[in-house]
């Protein structure tokens, strides 16, 4: 039984789709002159498919037609499902009058100092290590990583680093950010779409939905940074 368990599972290989940005890439050098919208588009859907076809068993797989005439039809049709998939809507008849009434209302307004002041009772002061992990000013960070100050502070006017403020003037950086003592590939896009700093460096350590659940700081540092920049835009667009 061992052996033809060990057959089988040789004869059902497990496959793996290429990732996006190699199709891209491909379709870019046999299309050049494609625009690169459509070349996107093109590469997403060609993705999608190759993602779930690579996900099925050797049985599934076999029952894909492979005629193009008959492949284009099923395609065409899940598209003419999806574009009816919208919701209905339902006449709604009154069965008797109508019963009006009233909340309670907001209460009394208050000044905004006092509004404030309530606000600051109930915060809680958190040290910025308990949700942006270890950080450094730009002198530790010069010692440890070799980064000049001057070459810091570029990359932060660029953008191309995130500080954190703590208190009114001194500013932390998340070790995370840095690889080879360089910023993360992709940080700056991210950046450049947050509101602030503080959004973005909150959103890169949380694990997405778009992104198999991994943080988009882990994506970004597995070489895929088209995707986590397109959740980026997704989210903070």
């Amino acid at each position: 039984m061992a052996e033809a368990a060990m057959l089988v599972s040789a004869a059902t290989p497990k496959f793996r789709s290429l990732p996006e940005t190699e199709m891209r890439s491909a379709l870019a050098r046999h299309n050049p002159g494609a625009p690169r919208d459509a070349i996107f588009e093109m590469a997403q859907l060609l993705d999608a498919i190759s993602r779930t076809i690579s996900a099925l068993s050797a049985a599934e797989r076999g029952r894909i037609p492979l005629a193009e005439d008959r492949l284009r039809e099923i395609l065409l049709d899940a598209g003419r499902h999806q574009a009816a998939d919208v919701p209905v809507r339902v006449a709604y008849e009154a069965g008797g009058p109508v019963e009006r009434s009233e909340g309670a209302g907001l209460g009394e307004r208050i000044s905004r100092d006092d509004g404030i002041a309530r606000l600051t009772d109930y915060a809680i002061s958190r040290p910025v290590e308990s949700w942006a992990g270890v950080v450094a000013g730009a002198g530790e960070i010069e010692a440890r990583l070799g980064i000049p100050r001057s070459t810091l502070n570029e990359w932060h006017r660029r953008g191309a680093v995130i500080g954190l403020l703590r208190g009114e003037r001194k500013r932390d950086y998340p070790l995370e950010q840095f690889v080879d003592a360089r910023p993360v590939a992709g940080l700056a896009d991210v950046v450049r779409v947050a509101p602030d700093a503080r959004a973005a460096w909150l959103w890169l350590r949380q694990p997405h939905f778009s992104l198999d659940m991994q943080t988009p700081l882990a994506m970004l540092k597995g070489g895929h940074c088209d995707r986590v920049v397109k959740a980026a835009e997704r989210d903070f667009g």
